[in-house]
């Protein structure tokens, strides 16, 4: 007669396959959050000057931990590095200008139009090509062309630039990722951020960096929009599928529209949900029913 397996190895074998899934569902959760404390710690300052501490010390951070190995790193493998950077630079510049003119939600729900259009070129099926459609009628019912008048189209433009940096992200970070092991591609890449926005940014920080309560919030924005969920990326996808990441990760302008709501004390109205249900049934859609 084989003895029931002991309690305790049963539930440790249960925390075993659940803990990867928590761990993608944290990461997906605290950009939103970050995003809320950057929006916070911004007000009546430069935006782009906190744009350029959160590459600075995430990078630094990275640097520490991943210590790279520079030496004998071939040109493609300094191009890629570079070229994934340049695409982290503009995403998180021109979201950060984004949400200083938009609700949150309305943001990140608008920069999703990025990734679905990456899914839509790889397309082989009438249904992939029908989601990024879907969330992009979202997005028009937040313009004009909507009959929305209460949201800044500038703030609507940076928000779609900052989808475009996120395409750009996605297929530099395939490229980096294939080309420099390890975790030496990302701190490479965040240098080259913090270095990117530097011109922009360095002069805009000294106000973040004369406040040491605005640092702590500034060390918040860099531990939960950046280390945090890439580190907690980097270990939960050894275990989880990519299409389950992409179920979840769906749910993130959702999320984001409530940390606005909750957090900030911004009113989105019946159409603004709307549109963000219509990105998230798309951003859904497009990873539950992706070929294996």
């Amino acid at each position: 007669m084989i003895a029931p397996a002991a309690p305790s190895t049963t539930v440790e074998g249960r925390w075993t396959r659940i803990a990867p899934f928590l761990l993608v569902l944290l990461a997906i959760m605290l950009p939103p959050i970050g995003g809320g404390i950057a929006k916070h710690v911004a007000v009546g300052h430069d935006i782009l000057g906190l744009a350029f501490l959160r590459n600075a010390i995430s990078a630094a951070a990275l640097l520490v931990i991943a210590r790279p190995r520079l030496r004998g790193l071939t040109g493609a493998q300094w191009r890629a590095a570079l070229g994934l950077g340049a695409a982290l630079a503009l995403m998180n510049a021109t979201f950060y200008l984004s949400i200083t003119r938009l609700p949150l939600g309305v943001a990140v729900a608008v920069e999703f139009i990025g990734p679905l259009t990456v899914a839509m070129l790889g397309g082989r099926r009438w249904l992939d090509f029908l989601w990024p459609l879907l969330a992009l009628g979202g997005v028009l019912l937040l313009t004009p062309l909507g009959g929305a008048t209460h949201l800044d189209p500038l703030g609507l433009f940076f928000a779609a630039t900052a989808g475009a940096g996120w395409a750009a992200y996605i297929l530099t970070s395939q490229k980096a990722g294939q080309l420099i092991p390890g975790m030496t591609g990302l701190a490479l890449a965040l240098t080259a951020a913090a270095l990117f926005t530097a011109p922009v940014g360095l002069m805009a920080a000294g106000p973040f960096l004369a406040d040491a309560h605005g640092m702590l919030l500034v060390l918040g924005v860099a531990l939960f929009s950046t280390l945090l969920p890439y580190m907690l990326e980097y270990v939960a996808l050894r275990r989880v599928p990519t299409a389950v990441f992409g179920i979840l990760l769906a749910l993130e302008p959702a999320i984001a529209a409530l940390v606005g709501v909750v957090g900030l004390g911004e009113r989105l109205g019946l159409v603004t949900w709307t549109a963000i249900a219509m990105v998230c049934t798309a951003a859904l859609g497009s990873s539950l029913l992706r070929p294996r």
